[in-house]
């Protein structure tokens, strides 16, 4: 199974019996045929046309289809059904509405996020890493989401100093910025960010649990809150690994931005590289410490969503984030 990307701006997607076929609008040259069997998601980068036939082939399938912008921004998808698993629905809903167990969630989720950027910034060789150290103390002791929430963000602020400071000259950056990023620092992390919490979001639905009901992140119309939980315990060891190292091996440079419109984004000539560098990493494999296996990191996140039903449902006593030492 694989994702495909869609980056041609004026592309025309159909379904061509069972396959999946890409072409250029004008004259309709055929950019890409792929069985639809071997597709898990689409994501678009663009203004495709994907006509009615393939669109009610992804519903029926299961199909991830997805829009975002060349600056990081999710617009929409057609996503699956939800799983037939309700009880863990139930429990997930439950949980939310019980103030102890939810802060307890979002302390996991917190902690995870802390102990894999502390690791990510030693094995860097970045400095500050050891105020991180302070941070996870902060949180295991926070009274309240409010404490929980104010310790991450100061984290965060240390965090990504440290982070820009192993960035090369023209991508390192003062502050996190972004809706738009205003430096190809910025910008980069934003696209990894985006595809990493379609990733989260995909996983939650598949282990049958709803990615807008979260924990540490409060309920907003239109925001996935649980899988922007999910996604911060892997926001350095995925989404910021991939950006240092693109910036880092010289795969991306600043001629690869434009910022025509104001502010900086990645052209359509650098996206292969980009999405290259992003599927190496998820579909490298690791050892879960807890499941004791080699897995890829796509499967990791589904596992993680796997482990917090598990947690919600009293299977297991407590939700446990995967970390990296």
């Amino acid at each position: 199974m694989s994702v495909v990307y869609v980056i041609e701006p004026e592309a025309y997607l159909s379904k061509d019996g069972g396959t999946l076929k890409v072409a250029r609008r004008a004259g309709r040259e055929v950019l890409l045929q792929k069985p639809l069997i071997s597709v898990e998601e689409i994501v678009v980068l663009g203004n495709a046309v994907v006509t009615p036939a393939l669109l009610k082939h992804c519903a029926l399938e299961g199909i991830g289809l997805h829009y975002i912008s060349s600056t990081g921004t999710y617009y929409a998808g057609l996503t699956r059904t939800p799983a037939k698993n309700a009880l863990a629905r139930v429990a997930q809903f439950r949980a939310y509405l019980h103030p102890a167990h939810k802060l307890s969630l979002a302390k996991r989720f917190v902690l995870g996020k802390l102990k894999n950027s502390l690791v990510f910034l030693r094995r860097n060789g970045a400095e500050g890493w050891e105020a991180l150290r302070e941070a996870i103390d902060d949180a295991e002791k926070a009274p309240d989401e409010d404490t929980l929430r104010g310790v991450e963000g100061m984290a965060a602020d240390v965090y990504f100093r440290a982070f820009s400071s192993l960035l090369p000259e023209g991508f390192q950056f003062a502050e996190r910025n972004r809706r738009p990023p205003r430096d190809p620092g910025n910008s980069l992390l934003s696209l990894t960010y985006t595809l990493l919490v379609k990733e989260c979001e995909s996983a939650l639905q598949i282990a049958g649990l709803d990615p807008y009901v979260g924990y540490l992140h409060e309920i907003r119309y239109g925001r996935a809150s649980l899988a922007l939980d999910l996604m911060e315990e892997f926001r350095s060891i995925l989404a910021d690994s991939v950006a240092l190292s693109l910036c880092n091996n010289r795969r991306l440079n600043l001629n690869d931005f434009d910022d025509s419109e104001g502010y900086p984004k990645l052209q359509k000539e650098a996206w292969p590289k980009f999405l290259r560098a992003w599927e190496e990493r998820l579909t490298e494999r690791v050892r879960h410490p807890l499941l004791g296996k080699s897995l890829s990191y796509r499967q990791i996140l589904l596992a993680q969503a796997r482990i917090l039903v598990k947690h919600l449902l009293g299977e297991l006593p407590q939700y446990e984030p995967f970390t990296v030492r």
